[in-house]
């Protein structure tokens, strides 16, 4: 009887850490929801020459402060083969061929097989007795050099803010030898057969980075399974994401701020793996949560005192190797046996659990549940594509039709704001094809979006002179500013998450967006849509004006064309008074430069 009332309490504790690590860290819809997104990111995200795939915590479904998000950026044009004897014939695609010779397990050197090609790569190129390879060191500030705001972080090209890492990378379309033991490998029921079998119908990925201190370190690439990585991910029970969360919770909380970088969030990753190997799916349930968080505890106990931890699809790669000496070593064990012996000191004393706890009390009662919010971020960042491109291309995934239909309604309003718009004073053939195409964007775009899509249809007829029908658009989108709408942020607060959560369950994801959220007025190159009077305002390709601010001015314009020299002050006054109360205004430097020069710009029309 004793014991039963052991395992019974025990089970109760654990289904209760569960919940609470839930409304951290997300709920099993929430984190579906997330990795949906970056899957219709990687539909439509593309560049000129190739083709980008999410990876990183975010593309698993993670969205905990300081998950990473980073973009395979496959270079299509470039086919790497295992051997000189696998390469086939491709007309619209340059061979190259992996040479492992002197790189260690994990690494190649990649050599051209024909220098044919060498006028289209010859600056990537670098020689080696005879042979011309590619070398890693060239290639990766090849494309540093080709964008603007980018630093050099390991293989990837990180953007100023640290929000996303970008991996340019050339890939190898099967599954190569060094490898070949994972498909073999004795294990329980975990990954799953078909899971195997589409990553090794994908293969692999080689990432611009050799071997640190290598003789020929930058002629090395570093052999990568993140798109694999990423499916077992997905392939894991809530429990066990939630384990692997923790983990990467104590070791940025934990760990690093007292070890710096002797662990990664890669050996997590890899420990994690080994372990979902050795224990049966069965075990990884919600009444299990403690005993399956020890049990990864006590395994990184384990790797870190024997100094080993095998990569996973290539075991002859300890990557624990030369990892510590002996004073670092036994310093990181104390703290990792300090946090098994009392993972509740330890855990709920992270800056994560930390924050809940603080916001749960200015909350006032507020339930606090982590959502996808802030990943819609991303969607709204990345769509390159046309329209009926993306339509076909989402005909072939299995997603909700209410993301489905958010998405187009994205696309809708990015065309709205590149498209170039014809003279709407004319009134003939071309004027008719053009307002109907506009109007046709525009109630796509209405769908999940209202005062941005509004303001945008108002600087159209701002732009064409139909200046009353631009103020009536205008005083629709003041009045519906209110000061409960919610910015969509790379970081939304919890409070923010939970209400967009409420609503959304209640009245749909659709909803949510059009009556919740406020977004700025974004104008894209060529600036068709951006009043003459405010072109000084454009950097670079884009121009962004908070809602409230933007309606004011665009007020102010429509006065200032119609003589109304009373609308034109009160404008200008309640635009100064927005600025001043920072109304619906984010606090980012770059739209205070905006704000501040067309306040300077109405200001000289006075």
């Amino acid at each position: 009887m004793f014991v039963e009332n052991m395992e019974s309490r025990d089970k109760n504790l654990s289904l209760q850490f569960y919940k609470y690590v839930c409304n951290i860290v997300g709920s099993e819809e929430v984190v579906r929801t997330r990795r949906e997104i970056f899957t219709l990111r990687d539909i439509s995200d593309s560049f000129a020459f190739g083709n980008a795939t999410s990876s990183g915590s975010k593309a698993e479904g993670l969205d905990l402060k300081g998950s990473d998000y980073d973009q395979m950026m496959q270079v299509k044009y470039i086919r790497v083969y295992e051997s000189l004897n696998d390469v086939q014939s491709y007309q619209d695609k340059i061979p190259l061929v992996m040479v492992n010779n002197d790189t260690k397990p994990g690494f190649t050197k990649i050599r051209l097989v024909s220098n044919s090609h060498l006028d289209v790569i010859h600056q990537w190129c670098a020689t080696l007795g005879e042979e011309t390879y590619i070398s890693s060191k060239l290639f990766r500030e090849h494309y540093l050099n080709s964008f603007d705001d980018l630093v050099v972080h390991g293989p990837c090209l990180s953007t100023s803010n640290g929000e996303v890492d970008a991996a340019f990378c050339l890939r190898c379309n099967e599954w190569i030898t060094p490898a070949q033991q994972w498909i073999h490998r004795s294990r329980k029921t975990w990954p799953h057969p078909t899971l195997v079998t589409a990553a090794v119908q994908y293969g692999v990925l080689f990432v611009p980075i050799g071997c640190k201190n290598s003789p020929n370190e930058d002629l090395q690439w570093r052999i990568s399974f993140s798109v694999t990585e990423k499916l077992l991910i997905h392939s894991f029970s809530h429990t066990q994401l939630l384990c692997y969360a923790l983990m990467k919770m104590v070791l940025k909380d934990l760990i690093k701020p007292r070890h710096g970088d002797l662990l990664c969030s890669y050996f997590i990753k890899t420990i994690m793996f080994w372990l979902s190997e050795e224990i049966s799916p069965s075990e990884w349930k919600p009444e299990n949560m403690i005993s399956c968080f020890l049990d990864c505890i006590r395994r990184l106990i384990y790797c870190v005192e024997y100094k080993t931890c095998l990569h996973y699809f290539i075991p002859e790669n300890n990557l624990f190797e030369y990892r510590f000496i002996d004073k670092e070593h036994m310093e990181l064990l104390n703290t990792l046996r300090f946090i098994y012996v009392s993972p509740w000191i330890s855990v709920f004393e992270t800056s994560t659990f930390h924050n809940y706890r603080l916001q749960s009390v200015n909350s006032r009662g507020m339930i606090l549940l982590a959502s996808e919010l802030s990943c819609y971020c991303y969607l709204h960042r990345s769509l390159s594509s046309s329209i009926y491109t993306a339509i076909t291309r989402l005909k072939n995934v299995c997603l909700t039709e209410e993301l489905i239909t958010f998405t187009l309604s994205v696309y809708a309003e990015e065309v709205l704001k590149s498209s170039e718009h014809c003279n709407m004073m004319a009134r003939n053939k071309l004027f008719y094809q053009q307002y109907k195409r506009t109007l046709f964007y525009l109630k796509i775009s209405l769908r999940s979006s209202s005062i941005s899509t509004w303001l945008l249809q108002a600087s159209l007829f701002y732009n064409c002179k139909r200046f009353h029908e631009c103020l009536d658009i205008i005083n629709y989108c003041l009045f519906s500013s209110n000061p409960d709408k919610i910015h969509l942020k790379y970081a939304n607060s919890l409070a923010d998450q939970t209400v967009f959560n409420q609503i959304k369950q209640k009245w749909g994801l659709l909803y949510a967006f059009k009556y919740l959220m406020i977004e700025p007025v974004r104008f894209r190159y060529p600036f068709y849509l951006l009043p003459h009077e405010l072109k000084p305002l454009k950097v670079d390709e884009y121009c962004s004006i908070p809602p409230v601010v933007y309606s004011y001015l665009l007020q102010f314009l429509c006065c200032h064309q119609l003589g109304y020299n009373r609308g034109k002050h009160d404008a200008l006054h309640d635009l100064e008074l927005t600025v001043r109360n920072q109304y619906l205004i984010m606090p980012i430097k770059f739209t205070f430069r905006n704000i501040y020069k067309s306040l300077e710009i109405v200001r000289s029309l006075i």
